[in-house]
């Protein structure tokens, strides 16, 4: 049904199946559309530069993430995503954090190194000696099909033979262990480099006064480092400086999905102090040749900037204008139509494309989340050569009523599910406009009861006050959510399974 569908819609596959960064890492160069920041953003993260990237849910901060990823590797740049936290505490965490840095940092320059190892002939005997260290503490067990993936997505100079002469050499397994989770470890990596032999007696000048022979696991005076902030950033800044003498230019560090970190439960006080211990350290974020940049919810920034220097690094602010929506739209609706349709030619009516526009809320993942429904009711009539009006009717409404309203409202309780009850309250009203007797009448309570229900829709942003007053002089309160006013001009009066 939906083959059919795409053939007689002018589509390769149905273009509305994922909505994000990382499902789409195949082809996301060729659907990016560019804001008009991206460039400046690239040269200040090439150059050293660190940046706040700040944007609501759904806007793409992660799609930049990854596009930035992309290029700033192209340009030579040893670059990492910090997209994991589940073994990070919950507050003053910064030097977990700086041992994440350097754990991702060091095991994708290990395995580029294995990958590449002529350039092993440009680092001198103290540079090996560092690095045999910065592998011994930092270098991540992968399993071996974790390891290929990293190296497939690494810069391809020779062939990834040497694992299997390596793994049979020194472990010598029976072939039917090759296809297992074996782990590649620091020591097998130490033996690939062949950087066993510069572990004698020697002392890491800068971190140690003295140390006794080195083995492929670290002394416990080599593990004081990892506990010492001080320590950790100079590491990094000699791991920096080794990777320079090799192929890359410089490092960046980005930083992705605080906000979705499950033990934060969306508490923006909660995301604040996570974040804060690192943001607070002015020195990392200036460092040269290495820069930082934090992808961040902007409902933050109000706690945060109490305390990080917002005006001492620019910060970039992901905002979307509803006329950036159809030309962003069309890199996908032209990727997938090889050329042939563009997102105006899918509509029987210009309303119909205004209508999804709007109800998208400037929202890239919106809109493709809404095309998605319209898509799927478009399949009950598969020989359409465009979607519908019926289609976008139906696709609009469940889209409105199926949202996931928690995730984009922020909590600052911890508990944030009364927002689904104070949106049902809204839609019982039928009004866009709403005052205190609107609440009165609907629900038969006293003004104390929709007075208290009116501040916690203006504090969620459900609800704007207008600078008017109605008739009566009573205050008017506006739906701001172009979604619920959907809704409520459909008579839709309660969400989807509520």
């Amino acid at each position: 049904m939906t083959n059919t569908l795409n053939n007689n819609l002018g589509l390769l596959k149905n273009p509305f199946s994922k909505f994000s960064a990382e499902e789409e890492i195949e082809y996301h160069n060729e659907i990016f559309y560019e804001p008009n920041f991206y460039q400046t953003l690239l040269d200040d993260l090439k150059s050293g530069t660190s940046r706040f990237i700040l944007g609501q849910r759904g806007h793409g901060k992660s799609s930049i993430i990854h596009k930035l990823k992309n290029d700033l590797e192209k340009s030579q740049i040893l670059t990492i995503i910090i997209d994991r936290f589940d073994e990070i505490s919950l507050e003053n965490n910064k030097i977990e954090l700086l041992n994440l840095i350097l754990q991702e940092f060091v095991t994708k320059y290990t395995l580029f190194l294995n990958k590449n190892k002529a350039y092993l002939k440009k680092l001198n005997k103290e540079d090996k000696e560092v690095l045999c260290l910065l592998i011994k503490l930092f270098f991540k067990p992968l399993t071996k099909s974790e390891y290929e993936e990293r190296y497939e997505n690494l810069k391809k100079i020779k062939t990834k033979n040497w694992f299997i002469n390596l793994y049979n050499k020194i472990v010598k397994p029976t072939n039917s262990l090759i296809g297992t989770g074996i782990l590649i470890t620091s020591k097998l990596i130490a033996e690939s480099l062949n950087l066993n032999s510069y572990e004698t007696n020697t002392s890491y000048t800068d971190f140690l006064s003295e140390m006794d022979n080195i083995n492929t696991s670290a002394t416990s005076q080599e593990r004081e480092l990892i506990k010492s902030k001080r320590h950790l950033k100079e590491l990094l800044n000699r791991l920096n400086r080794i990777s320079k003498k090799t192929y890359y230019k410089s490092s960046v560090v980005l930083f992705d999905k605080v906000d979705e970190f499950q033990e934060l439960n969306q508490d923006i006080n909660k995301i604040a102090n996570f974040t804060e211990d690192i943001l607070t350290d002015t020195e990392l974020l200036l460092q040269n040749d290495i820069a930082i940049a934090f992808s961040l919810w902007s409902e933050v920034k109000p706690i945060l900037s109490k305390k990080v220097r917002f005006d001492k690094f620019k910060e970039i602010d992901i905002s979307w204008r509803n006329s950036n929506m159809e030309p962003l739209i069309d890199k996908r609706i032209l990727y997938f139509s090889g050329n042939t349709r563009t997102f105006s030619s899918l509509f029987e009516h210009q309303s119909d494309l205004e209508n999804i526009i709007s109800i998208s809320n400037k929202s890239p993942r919106d809109l493709i989340s809404c095309l998605s429904d319209i898509y799927d009711f478009q399949t009950s009539n598969d020989s359409s050569t465009v979607f519908e009006s019926d289609s976008v009717s139906r696709g609009l409404i469940k889209f409105a009523r199926r949202y996931d309203y928690l995730s984009m409202y922020p909590s600052r309780t911890g508990k944030n599910k009364d927002v689904i009850s104070m949106i049902n309250i809204i839609l019982r009203t039928r009004k866009t406009n709403i005052t205190i007797m609107d609440l009165n009448s609907t629900f038969n309570q006293k003004t104390r009861w929709s007075q208290t229900k009116i501040e916690s829709m203006v504090k969620y942003k459900l609800l704007v006050e207008d600078s008017k007053l109605g008739n009566n002089g009573e205050k008017i309160y506006s739906v701001l959510d172009p979604k619920l006013i959907h809704l409520i001009k459909r008579s839709i009066t309660n969400l989807e399974n509520n």
